[in-house]
C-alpha cells in the first residue's frame, strides 16, 4: 500500500515549518497544532506524522502536551518522532496512544540501542535514516552519525527493522521537488520506506507510488500542503489507485 502522512511539527508548542530543518527558519502555521491534525484528518489522512521538533534537537520529550492534545482529539493513528532516547521514552508515548515511535539519533549513534528497541517493540519502532548528501546526520540534522548510509541499513535489517523514514535534509521544507535518485540506496533491501524532504508536487507523490514494489510504503507531506501548492485530497487519491 501507498500511504500519505500529513505532517505535524512542533516546536515552542506551536505548528511550524522549518526550511532544511533550520530550527532558525521557522514559519508559524498554527497556535495549536491539534487544530491542524484535526483538519488534516478532516480532508481524509488515515495516518498522521507528528514530530517534536525541540525534542529532536535538544535529545528530550519537550512538547508532550501539544503532543497530548492531538492524541486526545484525533481517531486516526499517530506516529511519532523528535526526542524519544530510551525505553521509558518510548513507552511514555505507546501509552499515551501513539501507534508508532520514530527513533533516530542514539538508534544510529548506538547499535546496541537499536537492537534493544526493534526487539522488544518490534513494528511499533520506526527508524529514521536522514541525509544530507548522502551523509547519515543525527541529533536534529546537526551533526553526522560518524557511520556510512550502507552500514546503518545493514545493521538495521540485521536487526529485524521493519520500516525506516528516509528525509532528503537538503530538500526538506523547500518546496523543490522530490529527487528519487536519493532513495537508490535505501531500495531492494526489504525494508520498508517512508519517503520525505521537498514533496511539492502531485508529481512528486507519483514518481514515489511506482517504486511500492521496492519497498517504498509511502511519503510525509508537509510544507506543499500548509502553502496550498499540493492538493491533500488529491494526494490522498494515490493512496486508493
Amino acid at each position: 500500500m501507498f500511504r500519505i502522512y500529513p505532517a505535524v511539527d512542533i516546536k515552542g508548542g506551536r505548528c511550524v515549518r522549518l526550511y532544511q530543518g533550520d530550527l532558525g527558519k521557522e514559519t508559524v502555521f498554527s497556535e495549536n497544532p491539534w487544530e491542524v491534525a484535526l483538519a488534516w484528518q478532516g480532508r481524509g489522512a488515515s495516518y498522521l506524522h507528528v514530530v517534536d521538533l525541540d525534542g529532536a534537537a535538544g535529545g528530550a520529550l519537550i512538547n508532550l502536551e501539544a503532543v497530548g492534545e492531538i492524541l486526545k482529539r484525533v481517531d486516526i493513528p499517530v506516529q511519532f518522532g523528535g526526542g524519544a532516547r530510551n525505553l521509558e521514552d518510548i513507552e511514555r508515548l505507546l501509552s499515551m496512544g501513539v501507534e508508532r515511535v520514530i527513533v533516530g539519533t542514539r538508534a544510529l549513534e548506538e547499535p546496541a540501542f537499536a537492537e534493544e528497541v526493534l526487539g522488544i517493540f518490534g513494528a511499533r519502532i520506526i527508524v529514521s535514516v536522514d541525509t544530507r548528501s548522502g551523509e547519515v546526520a543525527t541529533g536534529g540534522w546537526r551533526k553526522s552519525a560518524g557511520r556510512s548510509l550502507q552500514e546503518v541499513l545493514g545493521h538495521l535489517e540485521s536487526c529485524g527493522a521493519e520500516c525506516i523514514i528516509h528525509t532528503d535534509i537538503a530538500r526538506d521544507g523547500t518546496l523543490s521537488g522530490y529527487d528519487t535518485r536519493v532513495l537508490s540506496p535505501l531500495l531492494d533491501r526489504g525494508l520498508g520506506i517512508i519517503a520525505a524532504g521537498g514533496i511539492s508536487t502531485l508529481a512528486d507523490l507519483e514518481k514515489l507510488k511506482e517504486l511500492v514494489g521496492r519497498g517504498l510504503e509511502g511519503a510525509v507531506v508537509g510544507k506543499a500542503i500548509y502553502t496550498g501548492d499540493l492538493d491533500l485530497a488529491e494526494a490522498l487519491a494515490l493512496e486508493e489507485t
